[in-house]
């Protein structure tokens, strides 16, 4: 049996700032890198709120599934790192409404993210053929 895997790049995404994918498709799975609240047109940081920067995660998180022709409720396993845990209910309030028929595996913790960022999140989606 053949292995393969796939680079994944959406320009809808937050562009890769070093030496890593925005994802990788390996077998069924896709592998969705630390995603941070970066709008992909202007490059630049969104606003230093909790809110806003989780909406902008995971309209980056959205995007990279879309390019594979996958949706949210494809994500099987989700990495939430928060700036501060005093933020997890307003970033549990948007995450929430990113996922229409069940919740993914979750796992989140306070750990400060770089920069500025007050949130980071990568992902797994099952994506069978």
């Amino acid at each position: 049996m053949a292995k393969s895997k796939q680079v994944i790049f959406t320009d809808k995404a937050v562009k890769p700032v070093g030496p890593y994918s925005q994802a990788v498709r390996a077998g069924d799975f896709l592998f969705i890198s630390g995603t941070v609240p970066v709008d992909p047109v202007t490059g630049q940081v969104v606003a230093r709120e909790i809110a806003v920067q989780t909406r902008q995660v995971f309209d980056s998180i959205k995007a990279i599934l879309t390019a594979v022709g996958a949706t949210m409720d494809d994500l099987v396993k989700v990495t939430i790192h928060l700036h501060d845990a005093s933020d997890w209910p307003a970033m549990n309030e948007v995450y929430r409404t990113y996922f229409t028929s069940y919740l993914p595996a979750r796992m989140a913790f306070e750990g400060k993210p770089p920069l500025d960022y007050l949130v980071d999140v990568d992902a797994i989606a099952y994506l069978p053929a």
